[in-house]
């Protein structure tokens, strides 16, 4: 072969590939309630107002900001140590999860006690106590049922880790659709459904949480993995600042019409972040698998570049053509984004390239992992907090719902930047530059001739069929196209 690239290097890479496409699917399914739902939660007949949807997306804000909370690094620790650690996997497993019992069952009666201030703090008013109450005996339920998840990732058993994530997503599918089409019962409905579906999801998932159940804790093992997994917590709490903050500050700013507006636009912008947290789920078991191979820090720097072409063109390809999805009036009947909520989606392609900047930090935290320097993450999702609340307050009041997408992108991007000057000093990776800098700047032309000109649909299918051609001969190194072209015969030889 002509560089260094190797058959073996790319055999992991791909195996990488085929378990994050299997987790593409989970990670998908996973989302997909929200996103099939939109057409419901953006008709009037269901949820009467913008304001009703604010409602909606400001108490799941609540969830997902106090998830981390109920996990608390813990999460992380358990996927480290059944790998990297010296203990019995049903030592640390047990540890875990009996303490995330102990202390989830503690914050959900303190979240119940405190549910009026809370209700006033979130949405305004008091009367929404039952959003709150729900919404922590959804997050207990959930926090719990989150364990046998992250066995099923560690064992890289991808198939039926995204079996279970899909009846999951039957289940909160179908509940939805009872609470809320049938029976009317518009926002707590969906709160219902959620509680729901998390109850029986952990029913089922029991029998995988037996497997490696003991009644015991190692508490030398506890307070190691409460040492390595609690800055996790200030960590994970930047990074879902960075993730909802904006809500917050858009209601306070322009009105909870304005969330209503920002937020399913916001969500549709999510699509790359399904596959970024696909590929997430394989490659965490997957660096630290091969962090002892000499080769390990030369595979990390390839698939960096390969997530870079790849993430690139889906980032490109969802901002010329998202606009024509949502909008399309399907079957006469429907449409995926109601009409009320169309001046938001020019916002989307910016949350497109936010979760972009998103892959290239995640890719980058194999040595923060390996080095036990977990520390210093809060460094990163910190300024990137940092860096969202401040362009919110700055731009906001100027650019409306614009500012706040404008700040989730500028946040990504500083945790991108910060993880990559801190990495290069602990765990330094060779970064293939030249081949970032051939797809990064011709994409970056590119957006921003799509803000710049109204292109008809033959012109937008142009550009992208001339970007994927010149990433394939431009960007791919030659040996690189001569192995994909040998495992695609032989995947056309194998189905013929």
């Amino acid at each position: 072969m002509a560089d260094s690239f190797s058959k073996s290097i790319f055999s992991q890479v791909l195996k990488l590939t085929q378990h994050s496409a299997i987790y593409a699917v989970s990670s998908v399914v996973q989302k997909l309630p929200g996103l099939i739902l939109l057409p419901v939660y953006t008709n009037t007949a269901y949820l009467p107002s913008r304001s009703d949807f604010g409602d909606y997306a400001l108490i799941f804000t609540f969830i997902a900001f106090m998830y981390f909370v109920y996990l608390y690094g813990m999460d992380s620790a358990l996927m480290r140590y059944f790998f990297l650690g010296g203990y019995d996997r049903k030592t640390v497993f047990s540890s875990i999860s009996i303490m995330l019992i102990v202390t989830g069952a503690g914050v959900t009666v303190l979240i119940i006690l405190f549910s009026p201030a809370l209700a006033g703090l979130i949405l305004k008013s008091e009367s929404y106590k039952p959003f709150v109450i729900l919404a922590a005996l959804i997050l207990f339920f959930d926090s719990i049922g989150n364990l046998p998840f992250i066995i099923l990732r560690a064992e890289e058993k991808s198939v039926q880790f995204t079996l279970f994530r899909g009846l999951r997503f039957v289940l909160e599918l179908v509940f939805n659709i009872l609470f809320v089409v049938f029976l009317r019962k518009g926002v707590i409905g969906i709160l219902y459904a959620n509680l729901a579906a998390a109850t029986i999801n952990l029913l089922i998932m029991a029998p995988i949480i037996f497997r490696y159940f003991k009644p015991s804790i190692n508490w030398t093992l506890w307070k190691e993995m409460l040492r390595f997994g609690l800055p996790f917590l200030p960590n994970g709490i930047a990074y879902v600042t960075i993730e909802t903050v904006d809500r917050f500050l858009v209601q306070e700013y322009l009105g909870k019409d304005a969330v209503g507006l920002y937020s399913p636009n916001y969500k549709f912008g999510t699509a790359l972040l399904m596959l970024v947290i696909a590929f997430r789920n394989a490659w965490q078991p997957f660096f630290l698998k091969i962090a002892d191979q000499p080769n390990a820090k030369e595979i990390y720097s390839k698939v960096l570049s390969y997530f870079v072409i790849c993430a690139g063109f889906i980032t490109l390809a969802g901002t010329y053509f998202i606009k024509d999805v949502l909008t399309l009036h399907y079957f006469s009947r429907f449409y995926i984004l109601g009409p009320e909520y169309w001046e938001g989606i020019p916002i989307i392609p910016i949350i497109f390239l936010s979760y972009f900047f998103f892959g290239i930090y995640v890719i980058l935290t194999p040595g923060f992992y390996i080095e036990k320097k977990s520390a210093l993450m809060i460094v990163f999702t910190g300024s990137g907090a940092a860096v969202n609340i401040m362009a919110n307050i700055i731009l906001l009041p100027k650019l409306h719902i614009w500012g706040a997408a404008i700040a989730t992108l500028a946040s990504y991007f500083m945790m991108a930047l910060t993880i990559y000057i801190v990495s290069n000093k602990i765990f330094p990776i060779e970064i293939e530059w030249d081949r970032i800098l051939k797809m990064c700047i011709p994409m970056a032309a590119l957006m921003l001739l799509f803000y710049q000109f109204e292109l008809t649909i033959f012109a937008r299918l142009l550009i992208i069929a001339a970007t994927l051609i010149y990433s394939y001969f431009f960007v791919l190194r030659r040996s690189e196209r001569y192995v994909l072209k040998e495992r695609i015969v032989k995947v056309k030889n194998k189905a013929e």
